[in-house]
């Protein structure tokens, strides 16, 4: 046995560093082992239940020691997601509703009225909808008309698009 843990990233690099230096090895999941289950229904057992273990050859031990001890005094890989720090959409698009000021659908239904926001939302449109006594209005920027009239069009009358 050369190394056991739990490491994807140590795993990787080690396997890759073995079959570059033509070192034969065995790999396989940890706990893989073709035991005989125990009659006792709630086992305590000493192995991690994830995990990598990796073998070599006797003759090709020393070799490898040196290759995993190499890997192992290296940093280790920086696998976090950088942050996103452009500003939220939501911002972007509350400052952007002042100017939807295009009348794209109204009715009486303010159900569909919420529903066709959000379609339009879905597709970076910014809306918003005004009710005045039953009927609802929604409203877009002008420069986005020709296309929330088109998606609303494809929603309100199930066609496809043009």
């Amino acid at each position: 046995m050369l190394w056991a843990g739990e490491d994807p990233a140590l795993h990787s690099s080690l396997i890759e560093k073995l079959q570059s230096a033509g070192i034969p090895f065995i790999d396989k999941p940890t706990g893989d082992d073709k035991t005989v289950p125990s009659a006792d229904i709630l086992p305590i057992d000493w192995k991690a239940r994830f995990g990598f273990e990796v073998a070599v050859p006797s003759s090709n031990l020393d070799v490898a020691k040196k290759i995993l001890e190499k890997l192992l005094d290296q940093e280790p890989v920086d696998m976090e997601i950088a942050a996103n720090d452009s500003p939220e959409p939501a911002e972007v698009k509350l400052s952007h509703l002042s100017a939807a000021t295009c009348a794209v659908w109204s009715g009486s239904d303010e159900a569909r009225a919420g529903f066709l926001v959000q379609a339009l939302k879905e597709n970076e449109i910014p809306a918003r909808v005004e009710t005045q006594g039953s009927e609802a209005t929604v409203y877009v920027p002008r420069e986005e008309e020709t296309l929330a009239r088109e998606i609303i069009r494809e929603i309100v009358e199930g066609a496809p698009p043009e």
